[in-house]
């Protein structure tokens, strides 16, 4: 579990240090004065990434040169200090040591999180449902997290020498190998989780919308991909193409994915309620299988930012009896809620940038 957690220059948090007694954490307090700011830490600390925004600037506090994010975190029979100083570099640090791979630091602990735009994922642009894909699977599978760094890697060069007039072709042919054998991982694994996925999301969406029950995720991608054979070749078929645009135009880089029910898409006509339905199940198919498998069931952390306004007395009650089996649990709140998690839970109160 997180047992403490250290902000400097963090948002509106200009100092403060947390100590968490329990595996339940609520945050109560009105609306801007830092609770999601705690939420977004931790789940930075986790993935080395903001669920706010792509910035990084935006999370150090106005006037500070940088911001510095640490926590003491165990789980099963390991301990870490983790700690990152937020500036134009990033500086990571794990047991007092400085790291330079985020492979090193990132992954320390497994984040599911509940959060007011997740309907986004069925609504946004492909980038948001890529990114929570590629999360998700992440967590399964450490290869697949290898796969993505390498494949992205290799695409951001060869798109680099794509826009270089004097690059040669057999210059940009040296990163088809490559592209071909981890893009055609990623295009797999990303098959068979969102068939999963799917499974999961229907047995949730009987009881939750039963209207939605059909709910299938059509991948939109070139299947044939797959094989890393036929993925080099068509690399090397849309060379001069993708000379001429500027980047490669065929990869996994381009998937997306659609909930489709009843034969429609979500996306384009799904009402406000299907979506927010739609994307409840889908972070509650994430947890079940994130809580059950082996690389990710002793140290998953369930954040969840004021996300279960929507459902009714029932729905909320099963929902918090059901990520009480996480390892750990951080809730946000404007009002102590009235629930069987309540009594169990350590209660923190913002206010101002500041915990009571």
């Amino acid at each position: 579990m997180v047992n403490s957690l250290i902000l400097q220059n963090f948002r509106l948090f200009e100092s403060v240090p947390l100590h968490f007694e329990g595996p339940v954490v609520f945050l109560c307090g009105s609306n801007g004065q830092g609770k999601t700011s705690l939420l977004e830490a931790l789940f930075y600390l986790a993935n080395l990434r903001s669920f706010r925004t792509s910035r990084t600037s935006e999370m150090i506090r106005l006037h500070a040169p940088s911001a510095v994010v640490g926590a003491s975190v165990s789980f099963r029979d390991w301990s870490r200090q983790l700690a990152v100083e937020i500036d134009e570099t990033r500086k990571l640090v794990v047991d007092g040591k400085h790291v330079v791979r985020a492979s090193e630091f990132a992954g320390s602990f497994n984040t599911v999180t509940f959060l007011p735009d997740d309907p986004e994922i069925i609504t946004g642009r492909s980038q948001v449902r890529r990114k929570f894909l590629d999360m998700f699977i992440s967590m399964l599978d450490h290869g697949y997290f290898t796969a993505l760094q390498a494949y992205y890697n290799g695409i951001k060069n060869r798109n680099c020498l794509l826009r270089m007039k004097d690059a040669g072709d057999d210059v940009i042919r040296s990163y088809h190998p490559a592209l071909a054998k981890y893009g055609a991982e990623i295009v797999q694994a990303r098959e068979i989780h969102l068939r999963v996925l799917s499974d999961f999301m229907r047995n949730i969406l009987e009881d939750l919308k039963p209207e939605l029950a059909d709910l299938q995720l059509k991948f939109r991608t070139v299947h044939e991909l797959s094989d890393p054979k036929i993925f080099e070749e068509k690399l090397e078929r849309n060379l001069e193409k993708d000379r001429l645009n500027g980047y490669t135009t065929t990869g996994p880089h381009l998937d997306d994915f659609d909930f489709v029910a009843d034969g429609k898409s979500l996306k384009n006509y799904g009402s406000r309620g299907q979506c927010r339905a739609t994307s409840f199940a889908l972070k509650e198919a994430e947890f079940d299988i994130v809580k059950n498998h082996s690389m990710s069931k002793d140290n998953t952390v369930v954040i969840v930012d004021d996300a279960t306004g929507d459902l009714d007395k029932k729905t909320q009650e099963a929902f918090y009896h059901k990520i009480s089996e996480a390892k750990q649990v951080f809730c946000s709140f404007t009002e102590i809620p009235d629930n069987h998690l309540t009594q169990q839970s350590q209660i923190i109160h913002i206010t101002a940038g500041r915990a009571v």
